[in-house]
């Protein structure tokens, strides 16, 4: 996006320093070694480093200007004096949202689910609008608005995953971004550490109305017990996807085929490559939103077969006659036990490498043995658990004949693995991204 220094200046209540000639900034960034050509630079400051050690950088990097907590005054650079240069970057987002009446915006928030949903939803509107997304994890108070700034002004839609730990941040997140369309996944329990109920994730994610226009419209999972209950609370127009319930957009005759799921919805039917059966809920959601933004059907479908398999996340390898299952990217309750379904829909012999759901707090035990109780449901060969609340997981799956259970350290998950490894197999590997399972997936593959 375009602005210029006094514009931006005003935008964010801020002084301009050393100034004499207006500066035409086209992007915008927080990272000193990122410096593209006319680029702001915005310091922030954290509790281990301040971004303000780094502005000297960042203008022999290229930097045009940049916006400071601290005076300058020696680098004869023109600058925007601030009391804070994180409010200031959410300021500016604001302004610079508010700028594009035309555009259109997706948010996307919940439990589980949300990058992938986000990447369906873009390949829709990719098909028929200029379309843009947040990167990566750019879903917080910091990612969306810098991702806001740096977005191309000749953007016709705009889709904005949006990442929660606590109350008041999607409020501030649906504020700035102004969402004409909000997407809740579902209601798992990540983040039940902090906000103690799913009643309490429920309204905190419902805070993604908080900066949507009255004639906004929210699409939720209907098959989510806590959606599906508290539905009736929702402020805005209601849309619902699901599977199991009578929903406005409803996969029926569902069917695995060798390479993903077939399912119809209105008549229409649709094909995703994926393994994993929460990807239907995923794409459902794309299939609403671009009902909706009346993109033809045809296109719909082309648009979520053509959804690139994301990194880590229930990526399947295959070596041989071996399938690596690894979804490492994070875990929680919900995507731990959607995982442990997907995989049982695989052929033969089936191991689970599991690891620590992460941000549990008090709820933590009881949430990893219920994690352990639902394999003892489910034809699942080998458990390995690894972590130190994973052991409730093993002290469940233990309890069921025929399984052989493991609670061992992250290093020796590969010993394991080499002795209980046979031809026709599929391992899963399943655990927050704290635990760094990851590293045990590559050590394996490089093994094989």
């Amino acid at each position: 996006m375009n602005l210029w220094l006094s514009e931006i200046a005003k935008a964010v209540n801020g002084e301009l320093k050393i100034f004499s000639t207006d500066v035409l900034v086209k992007n915008f960034s927080i990272n000193s070694k990122s410096i593209g050509k006319d680029t702001l630079f915005i310091p922030l400051k954290g509790s281990r480093f301040d971004g303000h050690d780094f502005v000297k950088e960042a203008l022999q990097n290229g930097a045009i200007s940049f916006i400071s907590q601290k005076d300058f005054d020696d680098l004869k650079v023109p600058y925007v004096k601030v009391g804070d240069t994180l409010l200031a970057l959410q300021s500016l987002a604001y302004f610079a949202r508010r700028k594009l009446n035309d555009l259109k915006v997706v948010g996307v928030t919940g439990s589980v689910g949300k990058t992938s949903t986000k990447e369906y939803i873009f390949n829709v509107l990719s098909l028929r609008y200029r379309a843009f997304k947040n990167q990566g994890n750019f879903n917080n108070h910091i990612g969306l608005p810098i991702s806001i700034l740096n977005m191309p002004e000749d953007t016709q839609v705009a889709v904005f995953e949006m990442g929660m730990s606590n109350f008041g941040e999607i409020s501030k997140l649906s504020q700035i971004a102004k969402p004409d369309i909000g997407v809740i996944t579902n209601i798992g329990v990540a983040h039940i550490e902090n906000l103690k109920s799913r009643y309490n994730i429920f309204l905190a994610k419902s805070e993604i109305q908080d900066g949507m226009p009255e004639s906004g419209i929210l699409i939720i999972n209907n098959d989510n017990d806590i959606l599906n209950l508290h539905k009736k609370e929702f402020k805005r127009k209601v849309v619902t996807i699901g599977i199991e319930n009578e929903s406005n957009f409803r996969a029926q005759n569902v069917q695995k085929h060798q390479n993903g799921f077939s399912f119809e919805v209105g008549g229409y039917t649709y094909f995703i490559k994926s393994f994993n059966f929460h990807d239907i809920y995923n794409s459902l959601f794309a299939i609403a939103v671009g009902t909706i933004l009346e993109i033809d059907r045809e296109l719909i479908k082309e648009a979520i077969l053509q959804k690139e398999r994301l990194k880590r996340r229930f990526e399947v390898i295959n070596k041989g006659s071996i399938t690596v299952v690894d979804d490492t990217y994070n875990a929680s309750t919900h995507s731990m036990l959607s995982a442990i379904d997907s995989i049982c829909e695989f052929d033969g012999k089936k191991i689970l490498v599991l690891g620590d759901m992460l941000e549990l707090g008090e709820f933590s035990e009881e949430e990893h043995r219920r994690v352990g109780r639902y394999i003892l449901q489910k034809p699942i060969d080998v458990v390995i658990c690894t972590g130190k609340d994973a052991f409730y997981i093993f002290d469940e799956a233990k309890k069921k004949d025929g399984v052989k259970a493991y609670f061992v350290s992250k290093d020796e998950c590969l010993d394991v693995l080499k002795r209980e490894v046979t031809s026709n197999c599929t391992i899963l590997f399943k655990a927050s991204r704290g635990i760094k399972l990851d590293e045990v997936v590559d050590e394996f593959l490089k093994e094989r």
